[in-house]
């Protein structure tokens, strides 16, 4: 009788024990603080695709490295859930080359882009807690983007010139932003983030689409 007490009392607290972490785990508690800002600033490796058309015998993007910085604001819902606006100034590049068939001949043309945009974010945020002092978030949510200025390079031999990156390329797009992140202390912040653009980017001639990663570090106040 005295083992089955013993048992009983042993899985009670057990069930206690594994209740109450899942409960930290998942905090579903109301926030004590609604909104909070933090700051962010990071690079990223860019890219934008050229889909192959009957012309190409060769068409190679790859990617190039920027910049990120920004701010987000979190309004919490409850503990385990916040909607996360944020603000980004962007820098994004790539290098590029291809072979295409025109009238007398094979065409090469290879080069390098540089632009810059405003990246704005609207994302839901799932909020973990792995450890007391560790929050752990996964994020998903839409992104809208306002180009503001560029320069696409051509630096093949024949046919070297340089114009303004938006000439061929649309300055609006719009698209998915989704990846994780890490707070540390309530305060520290380290995110990745993969941005995949649904609009085709392309003003004439081409399909392609804006794709992008980011690595940032920030500051939750």
């Amino acid at each position: 009788m005295n083992k089955i007490k013993s048992l009983t009392l042993l899985s009670s607290i057990l069930l206690g024990s594994l209740t109450a972490n899942a409960a930290d785990f998942l905090d579903t508690s109301a926030p004590e603080n609604v909104f909070n800002i933090g700051a962010r600033v990071g690079f990223n490796l860019s890219n934008n695709s050229i889909d192959n058309t009957p012309y190409f015998k060769m068409n190679l993007s790859k990617w190039g490295t920027g910049f990120d910085a920004g701010v987000v604001c979190d309004i919490n819902i409850r503990n385990f859930i916040s909607i996360q606006p944020g603000f980004f100034y962007q820098s994004r590049s790539n290098d590029y080359a291809y072979i295409y068939t025109a009238i007398g001949g094979d065409i090469e043309n290879y080069g390098h882009t540089r632009h810059y945009t405003f990246n704005v974010p609207i994302l839901a945020s799932l909020r973990l807690n792995p450890t007391d002092n560790i929050r752990w978030s996964i994020d998903f949510g839409p992104y809208f983007e306002f180009g503001l200025d560029g320069s696409d390079k051509d630096l093949s031999k024949d046919t070297k010139y340089k114009e303004d990156y938006y000439a061929s390329r649309k300055s609006f797009d719009i698209g998915l932003k989704m990846g994780t992140g890490l707070e540390f202390f309530d305060h520290y912040y380290f995110g990745i983030h993969y941005l995949a653009g649904c609009r085709n980017i392309w003003k004439e001639y081409y399909d392609g689409h804006n794709k992008a990663w980011t690595f940032t570090l920030g500051y939750n106040f």
